[in-house]
């Protein structure tokens, strides 16, 4: 096709047909510009008259120009294309992949409950309705009714299961699909009503890609709100399972990374796993133009590089391109809560040299309480937490603790916060011995004696460095030695640098208090050392006042 070239309606109508046939091999190879270029030229060589004469055509070209701006993070012009595209679609049917791209361009411009009204609107339309309100035992029991029916899948079992035909429910499970992973972000206590319902049209439909999200996000449902987390885990396996085989395997890795890679897999699997997995997610959600699930990925890496205790520049590094490109691509819900997290390594590094520009922790309260972005508050009040523990400002740590308690759902930090409050309300029950700060501790050392037991690797040093301080609280100073040797080791055999500082710190403290300072003091500059390694010099340098002070007070 050339410029000046004069050919019919007709053929110019073939060529624009041809020109979709190229687009759509090249966005199959991952070549996205040169598909724009088919796209583009396509839609110049229809007529004024296009959606009366080439209804079908234009409706494929049209479709096909949205999704590629969604890709490329050209929000603006997807929302005009699917403008047009939905003012002149002339059925139900005809709308529902429109309907499906303005839903991602809502997504792509953080209106996420434009997003989710959207959704279920189309839903109610194909036959499934879901109640406004929604109360924790009907929660509970969507979750009984997953529990049962879920107890013993293998992926033999859904193997086995008829492909879905009808496309109704095919249109359904995709909109229960993206509706799932935004009512996470929005409206968590929906979340196992809609995986219910994905489960149930399965079995009653058969099988289809979407159900692969069904029985992940059921799998992450049981996880959130009841305490079968191997079962919810199980579950995600098989899932993950299903995901290797599918045609769709990149879309599926990507759309699954928070439910499977992040909450489920992270909290039973080595969690250095996890973080290196979401890594790979990101790679693939930007193989399928998937700019949403990108995002995401990129901030889930960030966030676990953080907490397995990576060294702190290289985790700045990744936040700083976190934001980057969330600023870029306007996504709000990753670039408020990356810049919160972000805050935590400058604070601990005591270094801010990467000429970005972020937001205070009252702004971004402020925003996360104007705008109900629940996660954008809990991260920034997480943060505000995890700072002050490794300040051993434990008061704080205790208040924010129990300002900000957790309601009915699980969140995959929770269990660091529960961790941080049981250390930090142990260490003020010797020093008050109010017997409030007792309870919340050793509730902590229950709580995390039974995520032991889920992974061993990820929380036995957790679990041990509860245990010294409560033999310490006790009096059983032999118990609380054996328990604090025991921490350290657990997280240096399982890589955690970090907590590994952390138990030579308070190992060092308890022997000092107990009057074996020379002891102590060899203990707190191996906590040095590590924190060196960590890259925390804020709190290397807080340590060594401490140590300053101790020396001041126990003179040769």
């Amino acid at each position: 096709y050339t410029k000046d070239a004069i050919l019919s309606s007709e053929e110019r109508a073939h060529i624009a047909s041809i020109n979709t046939t190229a687009a759509r091999f090249a966005i199959a190879e991952f070549s996205f510009e040169r598909a724009r270029s088919y796209i583009d030229t396509g839609m110049r060589l229809l007529d004024a008259n296009r959606w009366n004469e080439e209804y079908a055509l234009t409706l494929k070209l049209y479709e096909m120009c949205a999704t590629l701006s969604c890709m490329n993070g050209d929000i603006e012009s997807m929302h005009c294309t699917l403008t047009e595209v939905l003012a002149n679609v002339k059925s139900f049917d005809d709308s529902l992949t429109p309907s499906a791209l303005l839903v991602k361009a809502l997504v792509a411009s953080s209106k996420y409950d434009d997003a989710i009204s959207k959704c279920l609107s189309v839903l109610s339309t194909l036959g499934e309705e879901f109640p406004e309100d929604i109360s924790m035992s009907l929660v509970l029991s969507e979750l009984s009714v997953i529990q049962a029916t879920l107890a013993n899948i293998t992926v033999q079992q859904v193997k086995l299961l008829p492909p879905m035909m009808d496309k109704t429910k095919l249109h359904a499970m995709k909109f229960l699909s993206m509706l799932s992973n935004y009512c996470i972000r929005r409206k968590p206590m929906l979340v196992p009503i809609l995986s219910s319902r994905m489960v149930r049209l399965t079995i009653e439909e058969g099988f289809c890609d979407d159900s692969i999200v069904g029985l992940v996000v059921a799998g992450y449902g049981l996880f959130s709100f009841t305490d079968e987390i191997v079962l919810g885990y199980r579950i995600g396996k098989v899932g993950e399972s299903l995901i290797e085989q599918s045609s769709n395997m990149h879309a599926l890795r990507c759309r699954l990374c928070f439910e499977l890679d992040c909450t489920l897999k992270a909290l039973v699997e080595p969690m250095q796993f996890a973080v290196a997995n979401c890594s790979d997610r990101y790679d693939s959600a930007l193989l399928t133009g998937d700019l949403d699930s990108a995002m995401h990925s990129l901030f889930s890496h960030c966030i676990g590089s953080l907490h397995i205790g990576m060294k702190l520049t290289l985790v700045a590094k990744s936040f700083v391109a976190c934001i980057k490109q969330s600023t870029k691509y306007q996504q709000k819900f990753v670039q408020y809560p990356a810049m919160s997290s972000f805050g935590t390594c400058i604070f601990l590094s005591g270094r801010n040299d990467h000429g970005l520009c972020i937001k205070s922790y009252e702004e971004l309260n402020e925003i996360g309480r104007r705008t109900n972005q629940v996660i954008l508050v809990y991260h920034t009040n997480f943060n505000l937490m995890y700072q002050n523990f490794w300040m051993r400002d434990f008061m704080k740590v205790a208040e924010l603790g129990e300002k900000h308690k957790r309601t009915g759902q699980k969140r995959t930090l929770e269990f660091i916060r529960i961790f941080f409050e049981g250390i930090a309300c142990l260490s003020l029950a010797r020093q008050t011995h109010k017997p409030n700060w007792r309870k919340t501790g050793e509730d902590a050392l229950k709580k995390m004696l039974k995520w032991e037991e889920i992974s061993w690797r990820n929380f036995e040093y957790m679990a041990k460095l509860l245990q010294a301080e409560v033999h310490y609280l006790n009096g059983d100073l032999t118990s609380a030695d054996d328990s604090y040797k025991a921490s350290i080791e657990a997280a240096r055999e399982h890589k955690f640098i970090h907590y590994e500082a952390l138990g030579y710190e308070l190992y060092g403290i308890f022997c000092i208090e107990t009057k074996n300072v020379e002891k102590g003091m060899e203990k707190l500059q191996i906590s040095v050392a590590r924190y060196i390694e960590w890259g925390a010099d804020r709190k290397v340098e807080d340590l060594r006042s401490f140590m300053e002070l101790v020396k001041v007070a126990n003179p040769c």
